[in-house]
């Protein structure tokens, strides 16, 4: 059995400047970041882990390493569920980006983001806690809804939320919540295995 609790990053300094990138380094968590983190580590305690991987880009580790405080387990770095690659892009106001498809303006195409997932899911056994950016955990959700990149516009993946896929089964059993309501955690722990890892 395999569940993929995907999270995206806090509020960081990219997001209140209007910035889009994927460095590595140098755009950290907000206070605001910090304490919607910290709700999302709230929510996820009751959960039964057995690992947290997490984006390479600081947000995202930053993020992750507030969850992984709260549940005790050590999060590891997968650079599969990286930020989108943006090219020529990296660092520009949002809104000096020409309105053109991802493909024309040289970034990360939608498939590469659902390849490079999809080999993520077919590692997973028990319950990952994977901790990434809103444009990847959309195309991830949007490989078991059938949706392409314009049906799935509509998805919302906002600061620190939470979003839930029973791979076993290809469901999903929530997008983009602040909270956790008891049907997915029971179902979660119901899930739950003592596969290598920690278990809290």
């Amino acid at each position: 059995m395999a569940i993929a609790i995907l999270v995206r990053h806090g509020e960081s300094e990219t997001n209140v400047r209007n910035i889009v990138s994927s460095d590595y380094n140098g755009f950290p968590l907000t206070q605001e970041g910090r304490s919607q983190a910290k709700n999302a580590a709230r929510q996820l305690f009751p959960i039964k882990v057995n690992f947290i991987a997490t984006s390479p880009v600081q947000r995202a580790r930053e993020t992750a390493s507030i969850i992984s405080a709260e549940k005790e387990i050590s999060e590891f770095v997968d650079p599969r569920i990286v930020e989108s690659g943006l090219g020529r892009f990296n660092n520009t106001l949002f809104h000096d980006i020409p309105r053109q498809s991802r493909k024309d303006l040289g970034m990360e195409t939608w498939e590469s983001h659902q390849e490079r997932f999809r080999n993520v899911f077919s590692e997973v056994e028990g319950n990952w806690i994977l901790v990434s950016h809103e444009f990847p955990i959309r195309s991830a959700i949007s490989m078991f809804l059938g949706l392409d990149e314009q049906e799935s516009y509509g998805l919302k993946i906002r600061y620190a939320t939470i979003s839930v896929i029973d791979i076993e089964k290809e469901k999903v059993l929530c997008i983009g919540s602040r909270y956790l309501t008891s049907r997915v955690i029971e179902h979660i722990n119901a899930n739950h295995n003592t596969t290598p890892g920690n278990n809290k």
